[in-house]
């Protein structure tokens, strides 16, 4: 048992703010102060004070008390923080396994589902880059879902897909990396579901973004965005019906340890992990948690219709077409050939803000320009935007 002079293994987390608070200074309250103007959320968030310190705590930990000792005593917190993320995605918490990122999972998920060479996954065409490298590095082949008025899935063009040509599987990225759009996944779901192909969801920018639960068969995400936990850990979910159909192969020693009442996934579970980022994740978890996840979704979407206004009339720069509800995500078109990466790099050395320089390999089905990116938090202010909209301006 830990001593009383030892730090427990339990979570920090915010009080629960209810509908009469009058603005989100609380959440950069319980940050370290930044030196900088964050605007990159979509890269990484800034953790909480509490989330460092749950990190850092079980780190001592293991040096005070040894890896597996301070392992075993955390399982409470553990088990709670998966439970929760689980709730988040809308799979079972057996069906939960930690991560090394979003593009581990990725990789996980392509070696254990029951894939041939040659089969097929469904795409549209803004969807991450990297993924599509993962797909057809597997041996898929791609087909293109139509899209809409700004990069929405076309329902009625996946319906017929599905029943005239359906693909082994679809794939759909929740919330575009490089500009605003969001996609229907849980009316993309349901068709799927009717038709028996599978739906996969990278909610790697979706998760703490927007509503995550969508019933896909197969979701996984990161904790470093949104959530603003650590680096170094992503999620993967999968749906109980197609736990037996996964190809999980582990040795004799790891097979004979894995619990009971734990589905698979278990063994895609890092045997030498970064528990103490494990940790921080499950303590920023409880922290979206108790903030509300609606009330943090709600307040994301105001705060990307915000900066869409705050910036819709800059001259030398163009809002990118917003699609869909909901996005924190603004992109900027340069209009007068601005170097993107050169401004990224003069905002934040000149300015003190940072921001992301979006480049075609993001989505290169899609994008023919670079754009530059803006991803403000729940605390984004009236006058962070204005100081944006002033340095773009001396930029320009």
């Amino acid at each position: 048992m830990t001593s009383p002079a030892e730090p427990g293994p339990g979570r920090s987390v915010v009080a629960e703010r209810g509908p009469a608070d009058s603005g989100w200074a609380w959440w950069r309250e319980q940050r370290p102060p930044a030196g900088l103007l964050h605007l990159d959320s979509a890269a990484a968030g800034r953790s909480s004070i509490a989330t460092l310190a749950a990190s850092a705590g079980h780190a001592e930990r293991e040096a005070t008390r040894g890896a597996y000792v301070a392992l075993a005593e955390a399982a409470p917190v553990l088990g709670a923080g998966r439970a929760e993320l689980a709730a988040l995605l809308g799979v079972p918490a057996a069906g939960l396994a930690f991560t090394e990122s979003a593009d581990s999972a990725l990789a996980a998920l392509l070696a254990a589902w029951p894939l041939r060479a040659g089969d097929t996954v469904a795409v549209v065409a803004s969807e991450w880059g990297p993924n599509l490298h993962a797909f057809t590095a597997r041996g898929l082949r791609l087909a293109e879902i139509p899209v809409g008025d700004g990069g929405v899935a076309d329902l009625a063009a996946l319906e017929r897909m599905l029943a005239s040509d359906p693909p082994a599987l679809v794939h759909l990225d929740q919330v575009a990396s490089h500009r605003t759009l969001v996609q229907p996944v849980a009316a993309a779901a349901s068709l799927c579901r009717a038709a028996g192909v599978p739906l996969w969801v990278d909610a790697a920018q979706a998760l703490g973004h927007v509503d995550t639960a969508c019933g896909a068969d197969a979701v996984y995400a990161t904790s470093r965005k949104w959530l603003t936990g650590p680096r170094g850990v992503g999620v993967l979910g999968v749906a109980e019906p197609w736990w037996d159909s996964l190809r999980i192969t582990a040795s004799d020693l790891v097979a004979a340890t894995r619990p009971a009442d734990v589905s698979p996934l278990w063994l895609l579970m890092a045997r030498e992990a970064n528990v103490a980022a494990w940790i921080g994740l499950c303590t920023a978890v409880a922290e979206f948690t108790a903030a509300g996840p609606a009330r943090v979704w709600d307040r994301l979407a105001a705060v990307g219709r915000q900066t869409r206004e705050a910036l819709a009339d800059l001259p030398g720069w163009a809002v990118a077409t917003p699609a869909g509800p909901g996005s924190a995500i603004t992109a900027l078109r340069p209009g007068r050939g601005q170097d993107v990466p050169a401004i990224r790099a003069r905002l934040l050395h000149e300015h003190g803000i940072v921001t992301t320089a979006g480049e075609v390999n993001r989505a290169p089905r899609e994008m023919t320009e670079p754009l530059l990116r803006i991803s403000p938090h729940v605390d984004c202010t009236p006058e962070d935007l204005a100081r944006l909209r002033t340095a773009l301006q001396a930029l320009s």
